[in-house]
């Protein structure tokens, strides 16, 4: 029996899931940040401006879909601009249908307005409940997300390396539908490899799908990470409904063809990689080629006596850059 790990019907649309543009602190326009990604090959850009949710909806048409969401951040203080030293929580809160645009404990009189995002605040946001502090405390966070992970937005985890924090803020976070294992302006400037975190998460029992984005201010900041989501057609719905599902990858240049478990074995198809490993919930891995070797394919064995709760894999091409799949579950797995 043949089990389609990623479904092999439809097509791969490449996102960018982190964006920022002038509405906030970014330097373009939403109308050009459509431009600069369709001309990098993207089929979507979810639009994360800071702390305000804006239908970007008449950027859509048969050839690129807009997908609304918004960044927030919850500061050691919050009267002050994230310095240097500060430790920050940010999320990006992603609408789950387009026409989803009224935010959850949305912050109004929120003192940390990166850019223009006050001006947008005042003329555009809407809400349908409020807070009127934030905390930075694991607990009150986790409060604050699961009442917006109930009114159905998706929430993503971002760059915990940049953030300045470790395990003790991450590791107790729930409500997460997404990590940002790849964070293509960190990864370049700070080195950020958030795999760990990312495996911390997980191994905690959250389950949380990976995704890459740029984190994009400014124009080198294009086209660096990006989310590769299979969905049967390219709307607004299908791709959230794929997101949901967990039927993509991150990626900072390797691409995944095809995973399959067929006969006891994991199959994968890849782009020419140097490395493709997989992890599982405790200690085990497995690798198949290495330093000078240039592979396009593996086979691992299913073994859900070794691998515990879950298994996910990771391609790794002859520059160093990385794919990150799913992490797929034994117990549901038949």
């Amino acid at each position: 029996m043949k089990i389609e790990l990623i479904p092999e019907k439809g097509q791969f649309y490449k996102a960018n899931m982190h964006c920022h543009t002038n509405i906030s602190d970014g330097t373009r326009s939403p109308e050009q940040i459509k431009e600069d990604y369709m001309r990098e090959g993207y089929s979507a850009v979810c639009f994360t401006d800071h702390e305000v949710l804006i239908d970007h909806s008449d950027l859509c048409d048969g050839y690129f879909i807009a997908l609304n969401g918004y960044e927030v951040a919850i500061k050691k203080n919050e009267y002050e601009h994230t310095a240097m030293f500060m430790p920050v929580y940010h999320f990006n809160i992603i609408a789950p249908a387009p026409d989803k645009l009224e935010a959850v404990n949305f912050y109004v009189n929120n003192p940390s307005c990166p850019g223009n995002c006050r001006k947008y605040i005042d003329e555009y946001a809407k809400y349908s409940s409020t807070i009127d502090h934030v905390e930075y405390d694991v607990d009150w966070v986790n409060g604050f997300l699961k009442g917006i992970a109930d009114a159905g937005f998706l929430i993503t985890y971002n760059h915990p390396v940049w953030s300045l924090q470790d395990a003790r803020d991450y590791a107790p976070l729930r409500h997460l539908h997404a990590v940002e294992v790849v964070n293509g302006g960190c990864a370049r400037t700070l080195r950020d490899n958030t795999s760990i975190p990312y495996e911390t998460i997980l191994r905690e029992g959250v389950r949380a799908v990976p995704v890459g984005g740029d984190d994009n201010h400014r124009p080198a900041e294009t086209a660096l990470a990006w989310t590769m989501i299979k969905a049967e057609e390219l709307t607004y719905e299908a791709l959230i409904d794929s997101y949901k599902k967990g039927y993509c990858y991150a990626s900072e240049g390797p691409e995944i063809h095809s995973l399959t478990l067929e006969d006891g074995k994991i199959k994968i198809r890849t782009s020419p990689a140097a490395r493709i490993t997989i992890f599982a919930e405790g200690r085990y891995v497995k690798a198949v080629g290495g330093r000078g070797q240039t592979v396009t394919e593996a086979e691992f064995d299913y073994l859900p006596e070794k691998f515990g709760k879950y298994f996910r894999l990771e391609v790794r091409d002859a520059e160093g850059y990385c794919a990150f799949s799913n992490a797929y579950y034994t117990n549901e797995i038949k």
